[in-house]
């Protein structure tokens, strides 16, 4: 009996180290002043978010070479989200110059946003290094029509990208890019949320898209989805300080 008894408890055991994580979360830090989108992360907000770092997406390793590395943080307002995306960058590019052109082909920083706890439709947010946007509204993460997707913008949107090195210039060695977000919450309002705020249940991934000169295509995510962005069942949750 004894013996039974303890192979229960083992098993018992072995489930639990088994079982999945918490759901990942980050932490949206309050700001009483809104914050100047400049793509340059000077005011004190910025000095006190707590970062999340993202991983290989395919794998989900840590990323090892520093140079490659990507952070985000999130603030908010009363009436505005603010994201901060931090991406070292050797070889900072993009031919890019258009709204809504496709920027995953190239380099760019990516936010879903998902408002309304229905699974199949979330906003989609990229910038390129040039500070060109694409937004658009997933309603079948499957089968995404993106040239009707992309007709949705969000009309007050302001996006600002620095960049520690010279764009477009592939033959020296680059240091960072840096891209300031801010969307207001009754961008984020559609037919099945007339309301958004901090006490909106937010599901939300963040993506990075690098190639470099000489090395390989990398894709780094918060949440990894071992192959194309578009799972929203492994986004996290954004959770408002």
């Amino acid at each position: 009996m004894k013996k039974i008894a303890l192979f229960g408890v083992f098993v018992l055991l072995l489930q639990c180290t088994d079982s999945p994580d918490k759901e990942i979360h980050i932490n949206a830090l309050y700001t009483s002043r809104s914050l100047m989108i400049d793509g340059v992360l000077r005011e004190p907000p910025w000095e006190l978010a707590t970062p999340i770092v993202l991983k290989e997406n395919r794998s989900g390793n840590d990323v090892s070479d520093a140079r490659l590395q990507t952070t985000v943080k999130t603030c908010y307002d009363d009436s505005t989200l603010y994201f901060a995306f931090v991406c070292n960058d050797p070889d900072i590019w993009t031919s890019f110059t258009q709204r809504d052109e496709h920027l995953w082909e190239e380099e760019a920083v990516e936010i879903f946003i998902d408002v309304d706890n229905e699974i199949e439709s979330y906003v989609e947010i990229e910038v390129s290094p040039a500070n060109v946007l694409f937004d658009s509204y997933i309603v079948d993460p499957e089968n995404i029509d993106v040239p009707q997707t992309a007709l949705f913008n969000l009309p007050g949107i302001k996006t600002a990208v620095n960049v520690s090195g010279t764009l477009n210039k592939r033959d020296d060695t680059d240091d960072k890019w840096t891209v300031e977000i801010a969307i207001p919450f009754a961008d984020l309002t559609n037919k099945n949320i007339s309301r958004v705020n901090k006490e909106t249940d937010i599901k939300i991934n963040f993506y990075r898209l690098d190639q470099n000169r000489d090395m390989q295509r990398m894709s780094y995510a918060w949440s990894p989805t071992g192959g194309r962005f578009h799972k929203p069942e492994v986004f996290g949750a954004l959770i408002f300080k």
